[in-house]
């Protein structure tokens, strides 16, 4: 109940499309996320979710990571998140809070205003500083 219900027709098509990416060890799910690009230099990084039997481990801090970099290779520099939940996570790794209205127009048009989400952006500066907050955050 906490991420937006999406029909098994759009997920499918999104699934397809290469939207969504998945970390597993064996045949476990232990995180996966969606990064969607909205413009040129511009995407969104969402449907973050960690099994919980891996919270607290950095398998959130990973495939963050990882996306930063898929996404700087991409060449989108421009990465914001909504979020009904999990404000702190995405402010304590750089992301910050934004007014919704500054969403891309592609974005703003499917927004359902009555979850009351917030939205965050990070500007991503190259790999190296997503290697000096990943090393940050790794260590115990």
């Amino acid at each position: 109940g906490v991420l937006v219900k999406r029909s098994p027709s759009e997920l499918t098509r999104e699934v397809h499309d290469g939207f969504y990416y998945v970390l597993t060890r064996d045949d476990s799910v232990l995180c996966c996320a969606m990064l969607k690009r909205y413009a040129a230099r511009c995407a969104e990084l969402g449907c973050v979710v960690v099994s919980p039997r891996y919270r607290r481990q950095g398998r959130g801090d990973a495939m963050l990571s990882f996306l930063e970099r898929t996404a700087l290779a991409a060449g989108v520099d421009d990465l914001f998140v909504l979020s009904t939940r999990t404000m702190q996570w995405f402010a304590e790794r750089g992301f910050n809070e934004i007014d919704v209205s500054t969403l891309p127009a592609g974005r703003l048009a499917r927004l359902d205003s009555s979850r009351g989400s917030k939205a965050y952006r990070k500007t991503l500066r190259s790999g190296r500083a997503v290697d000096a907050e990943e090393l940050f955050w790794s260590t115990p």
